[in-house]
């Protein structure tokens, strides 16, 4: 990946809500991610499916479908996850207000980015994904070893979408270029326009579905931090 110049506002001049904590390297960012329980949920899960996985034997080539799928599937699950559930405006709906608790999640985090409890998935969330997905993948594969690949490769997926998202919102500076573009185009997402550069872990899929126009000519959005006007519904 190449050099990229969208432009972010930086980590540590934004006002507004906490300040970001500060990792100096990816040793006191995990130091900080383990701290919160999700995110250890997280790690066990994938752990968890990882075991299960290697219980059936070494990776074949047949075994390779459902990590690649998974792969291609993911940015658009964020995007689609991202555009119309956490960024759903409140509604009435026969006479009753109807605001998803996601969505209020999700707002809570746009108001205060820096907020490390609010940036990693709820455990509301968490802890019953796993079950979930464990009933899902053996209701659709079929086999036993097939749904384990399934179990890895949705627990890496969520594992690789908790920590990037973590990082990004750490006062951390990145020395990759593929991460501090990653890092730029979240945070335009934070701080310049919240219906623009909805990706998180795959910046290229706002490219590709038109959601990542040259943020200079973008106009910051009055909403960036609240997501929805104050009297939405």
């Amino acid at each position: 990946m190449g050099e990229h110049t969208d432009e972010a506002p930086d980590a540590m001049t934004v006002a507004g809500g906490s300040r970001p904590i500060h990792a100096a390297d990816l040793g006191a960012a995990w130091q900080e991610f383990i701290r919160h329980p999700s995110a250890r949920l997280v790690v066990a899960q994938t752990v968890a499916a990882a075991a299960w996985r290697l219980s059936f034997g070494r990776l074949r080539r047949s075994d390779l479908p459902v990590f690649v799928g998974m792969a291609l599937w993911w940015p658009f699950q964020e995007w689609l996850v991202h555009t119309y559930l956490l960024h759903a405006p409140p509604r009435r709906i026969a006479g009753r207000r109807i605001d998803p608790l996601a969505a209020r999640h999700h707002r809570a985090h746009h108001a205060d980015p820096w907020d490390p409890a609010i940036t990693l998935l709820p455990m509301w969330v968490v802890a019953p994904a796993a079950p979930l997905e464990l009933v899902g993948w053996l209701a659709v594969m079929p086999s036993r070893r097939a749904a384990a690949n399934g179990m890895l490769a949705g627990s890496l997926a969520t594992l690789a979408y908790e920590w990037v998202h973590h990082l990004v919102h750490l006062g951390y500076r990145p020395r990759r270029s593929w991460f501090r573009w990653v890092q730029r185009r979240h945070r335009l997402h934070h701080f310049k326009d919240e219906h623009l550069w909805l990706g998180v872990t795959s910046p290229w899929i706002d490219d590709l579905l038109g959601t990542a126009p040259d943020p200079r000519t973008v106009a910051t959005s009055p909403t960036v931090r609240s997501v929805h006007p104050p009297d939405a519904a």
